[in-house]
This record gives structure tokens, C-alpha cells and sequence, in this order.
């Protein structure tokens, strides 16, 4: 009897990381069960999983409404009988300083950047810890390591990922279930097109450097990382170096971070 295929849950799936990583599970034959709210872009992923050699289905799900995940990881473990890695993906941007922040925008990105990835662990965990074995992935940012300026809502949702996946991590050992937190650096993707903005980037080095990594990558990584007892992935020497140097010299990274500010106020200044 042929061994069953593994089964996979990504959200955010419609595009970049989300996209990228529902490819390379594909491609290693997976099931991949593809969530977002965009029907027409995720039938597209679909379509791309199965020519890669996965089989795939399309479930339009807002990881803000925790029915509606809750309903996602139990329709992918009961139609598939099985449920091995979760992938929290699905965020959104702010770009705003934090004192010119609504309370309605920082409700917003918590409830997709953090509420969603929780919403996302908790139907996983429940249905991973009775089957005892699993792998969640909780996509965060090297920004939530170290916060930065014009960022400070989107940051703090990162940071509490994570936390969360810190806890997660050591609470689901007992029952053999893997957690992963992802912090990748800046990443070519859509996302900091439909970002919501308050201050311009135009020519900041920021947008200059978006390229430097590309969302295949971060996915590949991913999938390579399945099963293992990794408990983070950052990508570049630069996101490990903010880390350490944040740990290290918090007063240092301010000053760099100034820079990084002042920049960004140079650039608003001649708009």
C-alpha cells in the first residue's frame, strides 16, 4: 500500500511567501490546502500546485474571523484524514509613525498579522497534538526581532508572533509537534505595494533593497525545514546581525535605526 500523502494548510496563499511555499510543498508532494481571501488568485496557486506535482484545493477564508480558520484546518484533516504542517502566513503592512496611528488601523493589522496566526495555531495544534506529530510555521519578520521606526504597528504583530511561537514551541513537545517561527528580511513580494501608508518611501534605500530576497526562496526553506527542531529561520547575515546587535547593544541599534529615520524623513520632506 502506497504511503499517504502529506497534507499542508497555508494561508496567505494567493501570493509571495504563501504562494512560494505552497509550490515547494507541491513540489514535494504534498496536499496543500490554500486559504486567502482572493478566489481567483488562489484557483491560479491551485492550478500551479498540481502542475508541480501536488494535489491542491482553494478554501477563500479570512484568517481574522477565527470560524473561518477553525473551519479550514477541520475541513483539510477531516477530508484528508491527516494534517502535518501548518503554515500562518496571511499579514498585511502599516507604515505609519506610531504616534499618528489610529486605534482602528492597529486593531486591523492585529487582527490578520497576529489574531490570524493565532487563530491558525490553536485549530492546529488541537487537531496535531491527538495525532501526536506535526510541524506549524508562523511567518513573523526579522523587524519583529527589532523594531523599526515607521513601522512600529506591523512590528509589534511580528514580535508577538514571536512570542507566541516561543510558548507554542516548548508546550507542544510532548506531543512531538514542531514549531517553527519565520522571520525573513526584506522579501520581493507584493506586499509593500498594497501596503497601507501614512509616510512615503519613494527613493529610500528601504525601497531600494526590497529585492534583495526573493519569496522562493523563503518558501523553499520551509519546506526543507519540515520536521525539523529548528525553532527559527532568519534568512540574511544582516537580519542575524540586527538581532545580536540588538540584544547586545540596544542603544547602538538606536543609533543605526536613527539613520535608517532620518532617511525616511529626508525623502518625505521632498514630496
Amino acid at each position: 500500500m502506497a504511503e499517504q500523502r502529506k497534507v499542508a494548510v497555508v494561508t496567505g496563499a494567493s501570493s509571495g511567501i504563501g504562494r512560494q511555499t505552497a509550490l515547494a510543498l507541491a513540489r514535494r508532494g504534498y496536499r496543500v490546502v490554500l486559504a486567502a481571501r482572493r478566489e481567483d488568485r488562489l484557483v491560479a496557486v491551485a492550478a500551479a500546485c498540481r502542475d508541480a506535482g501536488g494535489e491542491a484545493r482553494a478554501v477563500v477564508a479570512d484568517v481574522a474571523c477565527q470560524d473561518q480558520v477553525e473551519s479550514l484546518v477541520a475541513a483539510a484533516a477531516e477530508q484528508f484524514g491527516r494534517l502535518d504542517v501548518m503554515v500562518n502566513n496571511a499579514g498585511r503592512g502599516l507604515r505609519a509613525r506610531v504616534h499618528e496611528t489610529t486605534d482602528r488601523q492597529m486593531r486591523a493589522i492585529f487582527d490578520v498579522n497576529y489574531f490570524g496566526v493565532f487563530y491558525g495555531c490553536v485549530a492546529a495544534a488541537r487537531v496535531m497534538a491527538r495525532t501526536r506529530g506535526g510541524h506549524i510555521f508562523n511567518v513573523s519578520s526579522v523587524i519583529g526581532k527589532r523594531g523599526v521606526p515607521f513601522n512600529g504597528a506591523y512590528c509589534a504583530t511580528k514580535a508577538a508572533i514571536c512570542g507566541l511561537s516561543d510558548a507554542l514551541r516548548v508546550e507542544m513537545k510532548p506531543y512531538g509537534v514542531r514549531v517553527t517561527c519565520v522571520c525573513p528580511a526584506l522579501t520581493r513580494t507584493e506586499f509593500f505595494d498594497v501596503m497601507e501608508a501614512r509616510t512615503p518611501r519613494s527613493g529610500s534605500r528601504f525601497a531600494r533593497l526590497r529585492g534583495r530576497m526573493s519569496a522562493a526562496t523563503v518558501g523553499r526553506k520551509i519546506a526543507e525545514t519540515v520536521g525539523k527542531s529548528t525553532p527559527e529561520l532568519v534568512f540574511t547575515a544582516g537580519g542575524r546581525f540586527l538581532t545580536m546587535l540588538a540584544a547586545v547593544s540596544p542603544r547602538l541599534t538606536d543609533a543605526l535605526m536613527g539613520v535608517y529615520r532620518d532617511e525616511l524623513a529626508r525623502d518625505a520632506a521632498q514630496i
